[in-house]
């Protein structure tokens, strides 16, 4: 699950960058509309490589981040395919979903891990620093 959270996050990053880079061929002059299609698309940038920021550190406060943001991206892509139909609408909704996802999985993995080692007796702990050895007293 996570080579596809990871895959995922660089197709955010690249639909953002496809997204920016075709916004002169879909308007012809500038204006407000420009800047939000435009916008939209660093936006999609912004998301995918927030979570591969979260990838990297695997801090559990960065997952919330990244959740909350990747639902929120999912809804607005709800919203954007409602009223536009097109190839790239799709594409977003697949690649938001499959972030939503991964990023919920990866969090549940490491609130698992987190309890394993809470779990673990102190003893353990205390061997496998000492590189194995008892401290003596």
């Amino acid at each position: 699950m996570r080579i596809l959270y990871k895959t995922a996050a660089y197709l955010m990053v690249l639909l953002g960058i496809a997204h920016i880079a075709l916004t002169p061929v879909f308007f012809q002059r500038f204006g407000l509309d420009v800047l939000w299609f435009a916008g939209t698309g660093l936006g999609f940038i912004f998301l995918g490589n927030l979570n591969l920021i979260v990838l990297i550190n695997k801090k559990g406060a960065y997952y919330m981040m990244a959740i909350t943001s990747n639902i929120m991206a999912l809804l607005l892509t709800i919203l954007i395919l409602s009223i536009n139909a097109a190839p790239q609408s799709y594409a977003g909704l697949v690649i938001a979903l499959l972030l939503a996802i991964a990023s919920v999985n990866e969090y549940i993995r490491l609130l698992k891990k987190m309890v394993r080692e809470a779990s673990k007796p102190a003893g353990e702990d205390d061997q496998q620093d000492s590189g194995g050895r008892e401290e003596a007293g």
